[in-house]
């Protein structure tokens, strides 16, 4: 994945929550909008403790590498 088509990805207005599928084989949903950051090789994104909440639960860093492709998923199927 490069980082400009992760890019073009979270820039959508309106924003389309995504799944991010790895190479490992794991998911990774971004359900909201303004909790995953571009950074050089890698994606910072954070789980806030509930819809609406600024709260962080957790964070992970994921290498960019590792995604292997992405998918627009609705809200509603969002984990």
């Amino acid at each position: 994945m490069t980082s400009e088509d992760m890019r073009q990805e979270l820039e959508k207005r309106p924003f389309i929550p995504l799944r991010l599928h790895l190479a490992s084989g794991k998911t990774v949903d971004i359900a909201y909008e303004q909790t995953a950051w571009l950074q050089q090789n890698a994606l910072l994104l954070v789980h806030p403790l509930a819809k609406g909440t600024v709260a962080i639960g957790k964070y992970e860093v994921i290498a960019l590498r590792l995604i292997e492709r992405i998918e627009q998923i609705s809200e509603s199927s969002a984990a």
